[in-house]
């Protein structure tokens, strides 16, 4: 599947764009630095009689102790027992400087996170306007099938927060959740995302750029200086042309001549 990466190519943007082709870098960005700012926000439920949230703690605390290989690490499950018997009470679990910590905590490991986001579609009006400037720009087109970066995964749209019981997640799966939740408004953009655990670049494989679509509204200029880089580089993608249809609110890809 050809995952596509939408860039601007101006004055300001270009010497970071033409990064991805002379040095085969993306760049995994903050979650605080997207343009949505309920992207990334951690909403959390802490309700539940204290039988119920002990049974919930003991398997987050169970969980947290396993490899992500699901080797097992060291804590048993008597001795996830007995340190949730002994942490939770009554008073512990309406304790708002705890919760409120927790909170915090997991929105900060959120916020350290990464994240490339990608979308499986080259030709939506709206991202050509507002990832390139006004059609300006470049369309990277990826398959990353033989590289060592994260798998990407698809985001789910919906209308609200999930619905996330504090209790039972350990902070890294409830990150992992919220990482992949975006508003249903963004749904046009179909958007796949990498993570990786800190803000920064990972480089990828000669043969993983695919496709380079050139914006409809870009000089002939940049154009050549893309495909000039590209052959310095190594790289053999194919170049194609987005092109604004005559008759319909549209717009068509096809090869660059």
């Amino acid at each position: 599947m050809i995952l596509y990466k939408f860039r601007n190519y101006t004055e300001a943007t270009k010497k970071r764009t033409l990064e991805i082709i002379n040095k085969q870098e993306l760049f995994f960005a903050g979650i605080e630095s997207f343009n949505d700012p309920f992207d990334g926000r951690v909403h959390l439920q802490f309700y539940g009689k204290i039988n119920e949230i002990k049974a919930a703690q003991i398997r987050a605390q169970y969980t947290m102790n396993l490899k992500k290989e699901d080797k097992f690490e060291g804590i048993t499950f008597e001795a996830a027992q007995k340190l949730v018997t002994e942490k939770i009470t009554d008073e512990y679990i309406i304790n708002q400087e705890e919760i409120g910590a927790r909170i915090s905590r997991i929105q900060k490991a959120h916020n350290s996170k990464g994240v490339l986001a990608l979308s499986s579609k080259n030709d939506n009006i709206l991202m050509w306007s507002h990832y390139t400037f006004n059609h300006k720009g470049v369309c990277f087109g990826f398959e990353f099938n033989c590289d060592t970066l994260p798998k990407a995964k698809k985001v789910k749209y919906q209308t609200h927060y999930d619905d996330i019981w504090g209790w039972l997640y350990t902070d890294e799966e409830i990150v992992d959740r919220i990482l992949y939740s975006k508003s249903i408004d963004w749904v046009y953009e179909d958007e796949h995302r990498m993570v990786r655990d800190t803000i920064g670049v990972e480089t990828f494989s000669l043969d993983s750029l695919k496709e380079i679509v050139f914006g409809s509204m870009m000089s002939r200029e940049d154009k050549l200086e893309i495909i000039d880089e590209c052959k310095k580089n190594g790289l053999n993608p194919i170049f194609k042309q987005a092109i604004l249809d005559v008759k319909l609110f549209k717009i068509n890809i096809e090869d660059f001549k």
